[in-house]
């Protein structure tokens, strides 16, 4: 008999550790579930919808705090979650705002991602072209912040490779722009419109900057005023992004951008090639508050509008201002289009590393207004300071004295 229950206690314990290990992968999920944090996602347009910026906050007590931010609405609704099988369920709540998840597919692929399938026509949405999958990644604090810093001190530093390596300039921006055109870009799920134009015009922009630096072709005024229209195109496909949303922080921050692109132009005639050992292209008339003016305006068009990716691009203006206040005067124009190239060309080749370590910042209706205006008080500032020039008799019809003696 005690043979007996022996070996009964042993077939009970041999079946649990069958059915323990035969048990699906939902279990494995549910025992993570729990602690499972915040995730955080994106979703682009193809038209005028700029970007959707998507953040959940799971509750161990059952709940999710959704943020969504996109077309001009910031909308943030607790919903209620559970989990079916190898599924994660967000439960419709007819109070809501937020009805992206209402019908989707959430399939729990591991502790760090979620795929999501919206499941449902793209008529129903402003912004998806059409059924739309991607991807929620779970987020840490650590790796979103420390992501940002060492984009502002990578790009800094490709800039000063740039300046001081002509060679490096030239691989970069024609050499590896060319083998990921045709090998890595096109297939990395970079769809909007803007982007695309954004890449291309500021790689354009950054080989032209080395001609000009390594040839002749600074003394020639017509190059000259194309470096300046370089920077004033940049502006103008922000500015008709922001006006195709329509909403009045956009208005306000589109308006600022034409008055970016009027202003910008002062001094254009004084850009020239240094006698350095780096032979950078300075524009010495180029002032303070035309740049803090532009850096304002630009983080606020990607906050208004792409808002998963405002912290990175504020690093990216700040990668272009710190050198040219500390380290190079007159040498703005010049990194903004290294360092602005060199982003995009990271972002294009590693969006999904640059998904994962997003630090979306917080915005309202009220931070939105507040941020435009500013964007706009400073640039009528510059028109301003232009006005002042001019009454000063430092400036005809955008030609400034100073600049004619700078490269005289």
């Amino acid at each position: 008999m005690k043979i007996v229950s022996m070996c009964r206690s042993w077939l009970m314990v041999a079946l649990s550790l069958i059915t323990f290990g035969m048990a699906p992968t939902a279990s494995a999920n549910e025992a993570t579930l729990p602690d499972i944090g915040i995730y955080q996602g994106s979703l682009e347009s193809t038209g005028a919808g700029g970007g959707m910026a998507l953040r959940l906050e799971f509750d161990t007590n059952g709940t999710v705090v959704i943020e969504q931010k996109y077309y001009g609405q910031d909308l943030r609704h607790e919903h209620n979650w559970s989990v079916r099988g190898d599924r994660l369920v967000i439960e419709p709540d007819a109070n809501s705002p937020i009805t992206l998840f209402d019908k989707a597919i959430m399939v729990i692929a591991d502790e760090k991602l979620i795929e999501v399938d919206i499941n449902v026509p793209a008529s129903t949405f402003e912004l998806v072209p059409e059924d739309a999958q991607f991807s929620l990644h779970k987020w840490s604090a650590f790796a979103a912040y420390s992501h940002i810093f060492l984009t502002l001190i990578i790009l800094i530093a490709l800039n000063e490779l740039f300046r001081h390596y002509a060679w490096t300039g030239w691989a970069f921006f024609l050499g590896f722009a060319a083998i990921a055109t045709i090998w890595i870009w096109p297939y990395t799920g970079i769809s909007h419109w803007f982007k695309w134009a954004k890449i291309y015009s500021v790689v354009g922009a950054s080989v032209f900057f080395l001609c000009m630096r390594f040839t002749p072709l600074w003394k020639y005024k017509w190059a000259k005023f194309g470096a300046a229209s370089f920077l004033a195109i940049n502006i103008l496909e922000a500015v008709m992004q922001d006006f195709s949303m329509g909403h009045i922080p956009n208005v306000l921050n589109g308006t600022a951008g034409i008055l970016s692109i009027i202003t910008c132009y002062y001094g254009w005639k004084g850009i020239h090639t240094d006698n350095s050992p780096q032979k950078d292209m300075v524009w010495p008339l180029m002032t303070g508050l035309w740049i803090i003016a532009y850096d304002v305006w630009n983080i606020v068009y990607v906050y208004l509008n792409f808002p998963t990716g405002a912290s990175a691009h504020a690093a990216v203006i700040l990668a272009a201002t710190i050198p040219a206040a500390f380290i190079k005067k007159g040498t703005w124009l010049q990194a903004r289009a290294f360092t602005l190239a060199a982003w995009f060309m990271y972002y294009f080749s590693f969006p999904l590393f640059y998904s994962q370590n997003m630090w979306i910042l917080p915005r309202s209706e009220t931070s939105s207004m507040l941020v435009a205006s500013l964007s706009l008080i400073l640039n009528i500032a510059c028109v301003f300071q232009l006005y002042y020039f001019y009454k000063k008799g430092i400036l005809t019809f955008g030609k400034s004295k100073k600049a004619v003696e700078a490269t005289a």
